[in-house]
């Protein structure tokens, strides 16, 4: 009796040792191994300016300090990684070339910055706004004028 319980646990001991070698080769993933992860994210910059179109309607000649209808302008940096700045370089069209202030002043050169706070890893910017005005010569030809402003818009990462 002896040799038969020996012979049934060496049995049992061969097919354990059997399937626990079949799951050794079946089974994936029992070696473990590092692998390296690299991004480079780069600029984005997303700036909504509004309105599209400033709207002086009919302005007199010899007027000063007409408000824009539609006024005033808005830059919005929703969606952007950095701190965005911008800045008019040029004002084109009659009147507006001299005639267009911002904020009661020549709109050639001002700046505005919009920080990014970050918030939950994200970015969050507070709206600027300028408000438009239109000076409009003596002697000014009847008629609709269009004129282009002219912003350059760069970003530095934030401090």
């Amino acid at each position: 009796m002896k040799g038969g319980l020996h012979t049934k646990r060496m049995n049992k001991n061969l097919i354990f040792s059997v399937l626990l070698g079949i799951m050794l080769i079946c089974v994936p993933g029992v070696f473990a191994e590092d692998q390296g992860i690299n991004v480079t994210i780069g600029e984005d910059i997303s700036l909504i300016i509004t309105p599209t179109i400033i709207e002086f309607g009919p302005v007199p000649p010899d007027s000063t300090n007409n408000p824009a209808l539609n006024g005033p302008i808005t830059f919005n940096a929703t969606g952007s990684n950095v701190d965005v700045n911008i800045e008019v370089t040029n004002v084109t069209g009659f009147p507006f070339e001299s005639g267009l202030l911002l904020d009661t002043l020549a709109p050639v050169g001002q700046d505005w910055d919009l920080p990014c706070v970050i918030v939950d890893n994200l970015c969050t910017y507070t709206q600027e706004i300028t408000f438009p005005t239109l000076n409009v010569p003596v002697g000014a030809p009847q008629g609709v004028n269009q004129g282009v402003i002219i912003y350059q818009i760069t970003g530095t990462p934030p401090a």
